[in-house]
């Protein structure tokens, strides 16, 4: 894969001016090193997503140091993964070690809860984050040293309503992951689905790393049949907001009615989730179940680049990446070209104005990567991935598209 085919127009033209400017020409068989850190959870609740990301980033880093060699620079990137294990003090222990490797960007974390975990320390440090995945609406804050390359959770609260309601639904049962992530995408749901004259539940919680559902899936239960009182079957639906653990939780209800008479919805955590896809009986629930997902989706119009990629992915993956990969590969590409267009030794606001300057610039696998004021993803199409069975195979396939511009709704 060429890295300088994925590159057009000006923007493009001004980072190879700056890459060779910031490295000199070879004239030696040594080379200037690069260590970008990258904290990703490759074990963990969250490790599917790990696992295509860490695959994303392997081809990024190929794509990348062929540009610079191809473009005469005497510059090599490398990367410094860390395993988080989808685990906060974990992410604390690791962010630690990239610090005293001297990494002064760093790719990941993954959660938000391990986000808001560094943000104070990488504020004091004066190193960078540019998280792929985080999405916690409380941590949209301008002139921190936090960047994420995907919206906020507004964005998916609006694009699942709006299904919801496209698909008669009139109350919800949500069941949540209790941590930032869940309760602030709970939230930002339900005040637009309430705001609709709908009706939201008490939700069941349940906290991170637990393994036994079956308390959770008894009150699930009872609040179900709670709502069945009032309304007919086909106006409730269950509000998955997990992580990996939504196929224990999914696999838990399976045999219990009514949970298995009613149609399921998740989150952008669980979307195209590698754990689903593997348990073929909960697959097959959560097709006849209709369950779909949304997540910050694909670019149309940025097929040309984005195709090619997940080909490659997938063959590697044996499965479809999550879009998360790709926003990985695309958060690669501007923290090289950020750290050579500022120098050896560059100081935090430097990082942070120059990377401001490469994103609204930068039109990558995942489209326009344009931030707003708090260093956040710009825009946003959210796609709605669901299960479906080709050859006797359970894969994930995107049902629906929301596009928060236009507020438009499309079915597949």
């Amino acid at each position: 894969m060429s890295a300088i085919k994925k590159f057009t127009g000006l923007p493009y033209l001004i980072l190879i001016l700056i890459t060779l400017l910031s490295c000199d020409k070879k004239d030696s068989d040594e080379n200037k090193i690069v260590t970008i850190g990258v904290l990703i959870p490759q074990t963990g609740s969250a490790a599917s997503s790990g696992e295509s990301t860490i695959a994303a980033l392997a081809i990024a880093l190929q794509d990348i140091n062929q540009y610079l060699d191809d473009a005469g620079s005497d510059c090599r990137l490398e990367i410094s993964i860390k395993d988080t294990q989808t685990d906060t003090l974990v992410c604390i222990q690791k962010y630690n070690e990239l610090k005293n490797e001297g990494v002064k960007l760093i790719i990941g974390p993954y959660s938000s809860a391990e986000v808001k975990a560094l943000k104070p320390l990488a504020d004091q440090d004066g190193i960078m984050i540019i998280s792929p995945s985080s999405v916690a609406i409380s941590l949209a804050v301008a002139g921190d040293n936090v960047f994420r390359l995907v919206p906020n959770d507004l964005g998916q609260g609006e694009a699942m309503t709006a299904l919801l309601i496209d698909d008669g639904i009139e109350v919800i049962v949500p069941v949540v992951r209790d941590d930032l992530w869940g309760n602030e995408l709970l939230a930002a749901t339900s005040d637009q689905f309430l705001h609709s004259r709908k009706e939201v539940v008490e939700p069941v919680k349940y906290t991170p790393g637990t393994t036994d559902f079956t308390a959770v899936i008894t009150t699930l239960v009872s609040n179900m049949n709670t709502v069945l009182s009032g309304y007919s079957p086909d106006k409730a639906g269950v509000y998955l907001i997990s992580f990996g653990e939504g196929t224990d939780i999914m696999r838990a209800a399976s045999s219990k009615e009514p949970l298995n008479a009613i149609r399921w919805y998740g989150s952008s955590a669980y979307a195209e989730n590698k754990s689903l896809i593997q348990d073929e009986m909960t697959s097959m629930f959560a097709m006849e179940r209709q369950l779909v997902c949304p997540i910050f989706g694909y670019d149309p119009n940025a097929r040309s680049k984005w195709e090619p990629l997940i080909n490659e992915l997938q063959t590697g993956l044996n499965r479809k990446p999550e879009i998360y990969a790709l926003v990985a590969y695309d958060a690669l590409w501007l923290a090289i070209f950020t750290y050579l267009s500022t120098g050896d030794e560059p100081d935090i606001m430097s990082l942070k104005e120059t990377f401001t300057l490469q994103a609204n610039n930068y039109y990558g696998v995942t489209g326009w990567t344009t931030l707003n004021n708090a260093g956040d993803r710009a825009l946003a199409t959210y796609d709605f991935w669901g299960i479906d069975w080709v050859l006797n195979t359970p894969l994930w396939a995107i049902e629906a598209s929301y596009n928060n511009a236009t507020k438009e709704l499309v079915r597949y």
